[in-house]
């Protein structure tokens, strides 16, 4: 059964990229200010661990909120930088490509934070 990770180089999904070692990866590049440091950081733990990795490059920066889009905050925003449903489109492409590519199980990692500050 072949296994994939959605990998987005923080400490969650790098944590699962070690203890899972599934056989691919994608990373999603969203326009998020921090995307050249998380792909980096993906790819890297791929190169270490093995697994074959990609890269999904989709321009939302126009829908995002806050530092992380190089914009000020929205009012309507639970938090400062916000990207509504930003978990469920991740999760969608990520899911979209990994049936693409015969992956059975998608590992994901979230973070409680994720629950309360982004909610989908």
């Amino acid at each position: 059964m072949k296994t994939g990770l959605l990998l987005s180089g923080g400490m969650d999904s790098i944590a699962i990229a070690w203890w899972k070692r599934p056989q691919w990866a994608v990373t999603i590049d969203y326009g998020q200010k921090a995307a050249g440091g998380e792909k980096l950081a993906a790819a890297q733990v791929c190169h270490e661990l093995g697994i074959a990795h990609e890269v999904i490059t989709v321009d939302c920066g126009s829908l995002g909120s806050g530092d992380m889009a190089y914009k000020a905050a929205n009012a309507l925003g639970i938090a400062s930088d916000w990207w509504p449903y930003r978990n469920q489109l991740l999760i969608t492409l990520a899911g979209m490509r990994a049936i693409a590519c015969e992956v059975q199980t998608l590992f994901i990692g979230t973070v409680k934070a994720d629950g309360e500050n982004h909610r989908d």
